[in-house]
């Protein structure tokens, strides 16, 4: 055999593998045809076709999971569940009304948390909740109700009171289905995280409002306000994107206003000024008593003071009046312990920056309504005690209320330091050395007594402050100065003296009144 007839048998072989390999390649195409539909199609036949909840359900799926807040259910409820940890106050009202902020948990989380912990007692109680929070993203007038069925976060879904939803668009015409505001929005999707844990078991009627007055939307909740089973939760955010020291001025007056229950907050004290605002018309309507929970900016919480956003809570109550104290005088101690928590740094602030004035300028400084929450300016007693390691540096003070609190303390703080005749005007160098401390008054109660030894019975150690008064002499002690004189007689033998009157000293015509103060302290209150 040559070479060429091993050529021709080489071709053969190679036309009868391109033959095979064409007929396996076009078995292959025929079988695949045959199979795809089978490979390509479920086990189920549509004849047997049922609807699932999910496709029965138009869920509103979480637009700001992994955003604002964790999107994983563990580290979710464990964030959550770690702020509510805190125990609840005995005796805690329940809420009618509700004011939480909407940021980012890492930023709100501490505030938000003190309003959810009003309704940690009232779990199967609250059956409903009245979501209330304003637009962010879409522009429209009105209220945007839902047309979802649930409102889904990693916890777990929440129902939507479709029957109060329905009643509330039939009887208002600001109120429509307007899902657009609700698709992207987080004013409300950030409570029900906290809801879900506080809660268990409810429902929500989820309100997004636009361009709508306070008036309005006061009128579209005012049916629901005083319901048993009911709560409304009104979504806001205070100042947004000042300096820490103006963004707590601005946020305390808008707590001031809030607490005095006056509709007066407006876009630039909060992005959520409408809720705020129908929610003091319906208190003032219905007598809820609004409660300050906390108060605080993103400053307090992430340290960047250069722009912060502000963030409060407040409840609304019904019901009885809280029981004061049965002593007149321990009662206006509570109101003036209540009001140094709000304001009590405001005050130091305010002293500091008079000792600092008086000191390094030799000038008198007077605080501005535009500079200090407007509280300050309520009228109030105060004195100013100057230490330098705990010995007396300079005291003076202020026996009743005659000019707004906040320029009775500049006063006194700046005749403290350089017109005490005790001793002589504060320089700057001592500045860093010295200590201050507030003392705010109550009023005043006339002691009864008999004699000096029924005097000397009545009066409480470490309690009383008394001023003692015999014609045109006097003299007053704070309650501090217990701490140097403890005993009963010595401390009205001294007190007499600082009135100018012989230790032994005793006439009919001597009065004494005892008052009660609150310390402020540096980093206290």
């Amino acid at each position: 055999m040559n070479i060429n007839e091993d050529s021709d048998i080489d071709k053969k072989h190679i036309a009868n593998y391109i033959v095979i390999a064409v007929l396996v390649a076009a078995l292959l195409a025929l079988n695949w045809c045959s199979l795809k539909k089978y490979l390509s199609s479920n086990s189920r036949v549509i004849n047997d076709f049922q609807v699932s909840e999910d496709e029965m359900t138009n869920t509103r799926e979480p637009a700001v999971a992994g955003i604002f807040y964790a999107s994983e259910l563990r580290q979710l409820d464990h964030d959550v569940e770690h702020y509510l940890s805190v125990e609840i106050r005995p005796g805690t009202a329940r809420p009618e009304i509700l004011i939480v902020p909407h940021a980012g948990y890492v930023y709100s989380v501490p505030v938000a948390a003190q309003a959810y912990l009003q309704l940690k007692n009232y779990a199967g109680k609250i059956k409903n909740v009245i979501l209330v929070g304003p637009s962010h993203r879409v522009a429209f007038d009105g209220i945007a109700a839902s047309s979802a069925d649930v409102f889904k976060t990693p916890l777990g879904k929440v129902p939507v009171n479709r029957k109060f939803t329905e009643e509330i668009i039939a009887a208002n015409a600001a109120v429509r289905v307007f899902d657009q505001a609700h698709r992207q929005e987080h004013s409300l999707e950030v409570q029900l995280p906290f809801l879900q844990k506080v809660l268990g078991n409810f429902q929500i009627v989820p309100l997004v409002y636009g361009n709508v007055s306070a008036d309005e939307l006061a009128r579209v909740l005012e049916p629901y306000v005083t319901d048993k089973n009911t709560v409304i939760v009104v979504s806001a955010d205070l100042s947004h994107y000042f300096d820490y020291d103006t963004a707590r001025i601005l946020d305390g007056k808008t707590a001031g206003l809030i607490e005095e229950g006056r509709p007066e907050i407006d876009n630039h004290m909060s992005c959520g000024s409408t809720g705020i605002n129908a929610a003091l018309l319906l208190a003032k309507e219905k007598h809820l008593r609004p409660e300050t929970l906390e108060l605080a900016n993103s400053g307090d919480t992430i340290g960047d003071k250069n722009s912060v956003v502000g963030y409060g809570a407040w409840t609304f109550t019904a019901g009885k009046e809280p029981e004061m104290p049965a002593d007149r005088l321990d009662a206006e101690l509570e109101n003036l312990r209540r009001f140094a928590s709000f304001y009590g740094k405001d005050l130091y602030q305010i002293a500091g920056r008079a000792l600092t004035e008086a000191a390094e300028k030799g000038r008198r400084y007077e605080p501005s309504r535009g500079d200090w929450p407007d509280k300050l300016f309520d009228k109030g007693a105060a004195f100013v005690t100057l230490t330098v390691n705990g010995s007396l540096r300079g005291c003076i003070g202020t026996v009743v209320p005659y000019q707004a609190v906040a320029l009775d303390v500049a006063a006194n703080a700046y005749e403290a330091a350089m017109a005490d005749s005790r001793f002589q005007p504060v320089k700057p160098e001592e500045l860093p050395d010295i200590d201050i401390s507030i003392s705010l008054l109550t009023g005043y109660e006339e002691i009864v007594f008999a004699d000096e030894e029924d005097l000397l019975a009545k009066i409480r150690p470490g309690i009383d402050g008394l001023i003692i008064r015999d014609g045109d002499r006097q003299g007053l002690f704070l309650p501090s100065v217990w701490k140097q004189l403890p005993d009963r007689q010595e401390f009205l033998s001294n007190l007499k003296l600082k009135a100018g009157l012989s230790p032994n000293y005793w006439s009919e015509n001597i009065k004494v009144y005892r008052f009660r103060t609150l310390e402020i302290k540096k980093n206290e209150n």
